[in-house]
């Protein structure tokens, strides 16, 4: 005879809401948001968790803007018996998160909006900009009018900077971008104008560290859209 193996009731009745709740906290916003968790009542008693996979649509976290995320991540700790007790669920050790995201052109172009996204661009964009246009801009430097189009391994960001006489001034960058390894990605052919001057133009091929927190195992650019697949470590 078989028997159906059933949930446990310590995660049905506290960890499942518990979560739920704590990953609403976390998020800016997430639509179709779905929780499983997978373990024995002995193993979750210990404030052990095996396995918790995450399904959402239009999620926004910290400014990113996703269409799909799918995400798993195991050996998880938890403070299991202050959440018995009403308390709010606290992660207590770091761990490792599995999965896909997926993000549309227009996701991308909603995240250059976040302060974040544009000060990370504006980090990057300034070792390659010539010292005397950098003298000519305004303090400090601010992006406007930031958009980004997407293509076949190719990836496109315009925007415009404001001179100290209240002048916009364009940036193009264009870029095949891909994984250099599973923790840097290579930026190919890369060519970067400003004015759309000649003497402004650059090509190089720069890799970018993500930290050794991130290890990708796919970035695939289509036309209007990314997915990207791989793991990054929580930590506390």
């Amino acid at each position: 005879m078989k028997y159906q193996k059933k949930n446990s009731r310590i995660i049905s009745i506290f960890l499942s809401p518990a979560l739920q709740f704590w990953l609403q906290s976390q998020l800016e916003q997430a639509e179709q948001l779905k929780v499983y968790i997978e373990g024995s009542d002995h193993q979750t008693i210990q404030g052990k968790i095996p396995l918790v996979s995450v399904a959402a649509s239009k999620v926004i976290f910290q400014g990113l803007h996703l269409t799909e995320v799918n995400l798993s991540a195991t050996s998880i700790q938890i403070n299991l018996s202050q959440v018995i007790k009403g308390k709010p669920l606290k992660i207590l050790r770091s761990f490792p998160i599995f999965g896909q995201i997926k993000l549309l052109q227009s996701d991308l172009n909603a995240s250059l909006e976040s302060s974040l996204f544009t000060q990370a661009i504006i980090e990057f964009l300034t070792p390659l900009l010539p010292q005397d246009f950098l003298e000519s801009l305004e303090k400090p430097m601010k992006l406007y009018d930031q958009k980004a189009e997407i293509s076949i391994g190719h990836l496109s960001i315009f925007a415009k900077v404001m001179s100290k006489f209240g002048e916009k001034i364009p940036i193009n960058l264009h870029t095949d971008l891909k994984l250099a390894t599973s923790c840097k990605l290579l930026l190919d052919n890369l060519k970067f104008q400003v004015l759309e001057q000649s003497n402004y133009d650059f090509s190089n091929t720069i890799k970018v560290d993500l930290g050794s927190d991130v290890k990708l195992q796919e970035l695939t650019l289509e036309s209007g859209q990314i997915i990207c697949q791989g793991s990054l470590t929580v930590k506390l």
